[in-house]
């Protein structure tokens, strides 16, 4: 078969894999980080996490469930749920360090051999954060490579096809955590005995352009794969733009670093558009909150927010991270296809709205309660965790609390 024919037919898979996957998806869209509970041979789990559009699942190496293979549990899913999009987590800028941890030793022994731990110029290791006893790894290309010429992107995209996406290839994307604009750390990065200040163009052009490894190489291994970023930026760096298909926004809302917190509302959901523009086709979003799933008013808000466009919802239980999978009456809503486009200012009273095909979608977001007027046709769907909001009645206006939202049905 000649080279010709052969990119056709990659092609020509490519545009079906989009299309059959992506197409027809209606609202609300669901995605589950799922990433600390790795009891996935669990048949509960499995239908709590197929009821999602979207999950990332956390597979180690060596991990087995009461005979289960990775590639068992997530055909199961599939069949549970034939349109799900599943993908398997992944890290490049840190690696934990705990004594015992089977799962990473063969990482850490590479890294340890080749020299690949950042260290600063008084030859110790650095780390951004102690929260996960995890240590700076150096993946830029300006450290030495190893015996076959590989840096640290492209050993570990090797490392991580041959344990999970060779061995499970119904896997529809490959997560890549920690996608940074810049270093959060001072540190030796060229090897030359003096600190580099994290902001230097020097370390930021090689920064990015050691993501830039990563993802393509991962592409050299699996050409059909799509992948997603755990970004704290837009994606507006020359070297970032276009490089990724998708893109998870952790934690906009519900902590004390969130952007809607410390920014405001208005600057989160800017961010939220213009990390769209820089995607690549199809352009997949999860919009992650944190919170507490009792919260009903925060969740409204948070959903309804992420309704104005085209995003997959996450909402991470504050108490149990990502090893809980919360549910909510407004999740069973079925509002069908969007009939408008994501909105660009606000509907009414500073309320935003947008319409769907079986319903309509309205945010508030300011810090004084709002009246709006709706005409006929609609009503709160019927609800059990918030009956006094979602009570089924038929209504012609709302008043929307401060920073609250609704998801309304038509009659």
């Amino acid at each position: 078969m000649n080279r010709f024919l052969i990119l056709l037919i990659l092609l020509a898979k490519s545009i079906l894999y989009t299309h059959s996957t992506l197409a027809d998806t209606t609202f609300p869209r669901l995605m589950s980080m799922s990433i600390g509970n790795k009891q996935y041979q669990n048949s509960s789990y499995q239908k709590e996490l197929a009821k999602h559009d979207i999950v990332v699942l956390g597979f180690y190496r060596n991990w087995s469930g009461q005979q289960k293979t990775m590639r068992e549990v997530v055909q199961r899913l599939k069949e549970l749920n034939p349109d799900i999009l599943v993908g398997q987590y992944g890290v490049m800028n840190e690696l934990r360090d705990i004594p015992g941890d089977l799962a990473k030793d063969d990482i850490r022994r590479k890294v340890k051999e080749s020299g690949w731990w950042l260290k600063n110029k008084s030859g110790q290791r650095v780390q951004w954060t102690t929260k996960h006893n995890a240590w700076e790894v150096n993946f830029l290309q300006l450290t030495k490579s190893d015996s076959e010429g590989k840096h640290y992107p492209q050993w570990l995209a090797e490392r991580d096809y041959r344990i999970y996406h060779q061995l499970v290839p119904e896997f529809d994307f490959w997560y890549t955590d920690n996608v940074m604009q810049h270093p959060r750390v001072e540190a030796d990065w060229d090897g030359d005995g003096i600190d580099d200040a994290p902001d230097s163009s020097y370390i930021l052009d090689s920064w990015r352009s050691g993501y830039v490894a990563w993802w393509s190489h991962i592409r050299d291994l699996t050409p059909d794969m799509m992948i997603m970023g755990n970004a704290d930026g837009d994606l507006s760096q020359s070297e970032f733009t276009g490089q990724l298909e998708g893109a998870f926004l952790e934690a906009l809302m519900g902590k004390r670093w969130s952007l809607e917190t410390y920014k405001g509302w208005d600057f989160m959901m800017e961010r939220y558009r213009t990390v769209n523009t820089n995607l690549r086709e199809p352009r997949i979003i999860g919009f992650n909150v944190w919170g507490d799933p009792k919260d009903y008013r925060f969740m409204r808000y948070a959903l309804t927010s992420c309704l104005l466009g085209d995003a997959y919802f996450s909402f991470t239980d504050e108490k149990s991270g990502y090893s809980s999978v919360p549910w909510f009456d407004e999740y069973d809503v079925n509002l069908g296809g969007a009939n408008s486009p994501p909105p660009d200012k606000p509907w009414q009273n500073g309320v935003w709205r947008r319409d769907f095909e079986n319903g309509v979608v309205l945010v508030n977001p300011n810090n004084k309660k709002a009246k709006v007027v709706l005409g006929q046709g609609l009503s709160r769907f019927l609800g059990k965790q918030a009956p006094n909001w979602n009570n089924g009645m038929q209504i012609e206006s709302i008043v929307l609390p401060a920073k609250d939202g609704a998801i309304l049905v038509r009659k």
